[in-house]
């Protein structure tokens, strides 16, 4: 133990160690040989088979090898076998067992056959998968060295009196007459101290009794022996599950985080169950229990997210990544309220400040928004959880609330109130100028007036019932490229460019009047918004399924989440002072018009909130 392929070709115990370093320094490999030559005369050369493959860690850094070896009898030494043939080893007639335990199968002379190289790998993957997520050996693990004349526990197989073997029987040794069979041979003191270097702890049952225990898991526990494991009530009444997580109880009442595995083998020739027992750092038991935590709650089918104190997402399970369209990996360490709409964000972090301060629990409706930006109604629960209630805990409703028949009506309010404001303001404003624009105004006055005239209109849009007219087949990108050409002597004289990117036809059936007039309202709102200087973008494309678009990208001041909220909706209150472009300039129902005039043709209006790129408008037509 310990000794590098290198060291024991120097001290002549190996041969062509060179291919195993090879080997090793590289992937994976199988079938390296090497050559173990005799010790003295009496002993017999062993050919050496390894195969392995490399170890990494959570970085990828690779740790080191992971292999088995097969040692096979040696047809002959190879530095002799130039000389002289080797004599055939005489086989131990079919009455007389050979000298093997029974979970020990003896070798030809010479490479392995196809079939018991097939055994040996299928052995190698099973008894990787066993091992792969098992760390390392800890570095800090003391070595436990053996005592001559240290009780080996009290075991009933056990013999210390009985010497080591020195010279192990050959492939083609048979035992003498009168020897029991090799499976029912007492443990030596070297094969238990062997079980006794591992740093895991070992304990072995046979007939619902434990009969033995490794000296590591003694140290590691506290206990003198078996019989005082066996005193404080067993395996059974010392290993307590804590949740997700495993504790073995020491000698001095501490627990101990340990990973147990249970192993069905023979040992001492008799069936056993082999309890193997590693301990688990802090950090590994904490990790232990996440896994299992996660688990769990991936079982849950309703969206649950588990938030730290300031709101920060721990974790979502499944349910909650695929409501959301992110993977639960993009959720963790972000806000909750970003899966929340901005409208409903100041109740929810109010609602989540409330059970953090010591509230039993909250039950509020949002809504949710998705990674497409589609905002959907929702109830979800709030709670403290975790071991000291120091997370917070929310679970979603996955069925969208009722809406109440009063709010469902509430839609049909917004004609009604635009006309009659509508008609409040045309009236006095009529008496005050005379005349639909006068021209005696100028300054601050014109534009003022510009702005209560575009409401006005802006009022008739929103409070005009859709008239039944029959659509018709017409081009769009040919329409926008007329009005393009209208407002470009305007645009130039502001020394703003206006850039267009339309194919020869984009077809859609609609109405023409209302598209001609809702494509010149987004062109002229983008030309109003940019500074001079600068650039509007006009494009016109077909989106496959979601139909003809038209997008328009401009240079002016963008709209936030909040901001866009607030202006798509017509009864909302304005902030003060105008936090949009369309309420600072005198315009606040201006976006609530353009979509209310798209849904009214069956298509849709919406705005990407770019803070960075200004504003980018797309009217989607069937």
């Amino acid at each position: 133990m310990g000794a590098t392929f290198a060291v024991l070709e120097n001290e002549g115990l190996l041969q062509s160690s060179a291919d195993i370093a090879d080997a090793i320094a590289g992937g994976s490999f199988s079938d390296v040989k090497a050559h173990v030559p005799a010790a003295t005369p009496d002993e017999a050369a062993l050919d050496l088979s390894l195969g392995g493959a490399p170890v990494f860690d959570a970085g990828r850094r690779r740790q080191g090898t992971r292999g088995f070896g097969v040692l096979s009898a040696a047809a002959a030494p190879p530095l002799l076998a130039q000389t002289r043939p080797a004599p055939p080893a005489p086989l131990p007639p079919a009455s007389e067992p050979a000298g093997f335990g029974e979970n020990v199968v003896p070798l030809r002379s010479g490479t392995l056959s196809p079939q018991e190289r097939s055994a040996f790998r299928e052995i190698a993957r099973t008894l990787a998968a066993a091992i792969e997520d098992w760390p390392k050996p800890r570095p800090d693990l003391p070595r436990l060295d053996p005592q001559p004349n240290a009780p080996l526990n009290t075991l009933p197989h056990a013999d210390v009196d009985v010497p080591a073997r020195s010279e192990p029987p050959g492939i083609g040794h048979a035992p003498e007459p009168d020897a029991p069979p090799a499976s029912e041979h007492p443990a030596a003191p070297d094969d238990l101290d062997l079980l006794d270097h591992l740093p895991l702890g070992l304990l072995v049952q046979q007939d619902g009794a434990a009969t033995y225990a490794n000296r590591t898991l003694l140290t590691l526990t506290g206990w003198e022996d078996l019989a005082d494991i066996a005193a404080a009530g067993g395996l059974d009444a010392l290993l307590v599950r804590d949740g997700a997580s495993l504790h073995l109880a020491t000698a001095a009442g501490t627990p101990l985080p340990v990973e147990v595995r249970l192993v069905a083998a023979p040992f001492l020739g008799r069936p056993a169950l082999v309890h193997v027992i590693r301990p688990l750092s802090e950090a590994e038991g904490r990790e232990a229990r996440a896994i299992a935590r996660r688990d769990a709650l991936d079982m849950v089918p309703w969206p649950l997210f588990l938030l730290e104190p300031d709101g920060t997402i721990r974790f979502a399970n499944r349910a909650a990544a695929e409501r959301l369209g992110f993977s639960a990996l993009d959720l963790a360490g972000e806000p909750f309220i970003v899966a929340v709409a901005p409208q409903d964000r100041a109740a929810v972090v109010a609602a989540m400040d409330r059970v953090a301060a010591g509230a039993a629990r909250e039950q509020i409706t949002l809504a949710l928004r998705d990674r497409a930006g589609t905002v959907s109604p929702a109830r979800a629960g709030l709670t403290r959880a975790g071991a000291e209630d120091q997370m917070l805990c929310v679970v979603v409703d996955p069925e969208p609330p009722a809406v109440p028949a009063a709010a469902s009506a509430g839609t049909d309010l917004l004609p009604r109130f635009a006309s009659r404001l509508r008609q409040a303001l045309a009236a006095p404003l009529a008496r005050l100028t005379g005349m639909p624009a006068p021209a005696a105004l100028s300054g601050p006055e014109r534009d003022a007036f510009a702005a209560v005239a575009s409401t006005l209109d802006d009022l008739a849009t929103l409070a005009a019932t859709v008239e039944a007219a029959a659509p018709e087949r017409c081009d769009l990108a040919g329409l926008v490229s007329a009005t393009v050409a209208a407002l470009t002597p305007a645009a130039r004289r502001r020394g703003i460019a206006l850039r267009l990117d339309a194919p020869d036809a984009v077809t859609v059936t609609t109405l023409r009047p209302q598209v001609t007039r809702l494509a010149r309202l987004m062109l002229e709102e983008a030309v109003a918004a940019t500074p001079a200087g600068a650039s509007v973008s006009i494009s016109v494309f077909d989106d496959g399924t979601a139909g003809a678009c038209l997008q328009v990208s401009d240079g002016g001041a963008a709209l936030d989440e909040v901001a866009l909220a607030a202006a798509r909706d017509p009864l909302a209150p304005l902030p003060t002072p105008a936090a949009d472009r369309f309420a600072a300039a005198g315009r606040p129902l201006r976006l609530a018009r353009l979509a209310r005039e798209a849904e009214s043709l069956g298509g849709t209006f919406e705005v990407a909130p770019e803070p960075a790129r200004g504003m980018i408008a797309r009217l989607r037509l069937p």
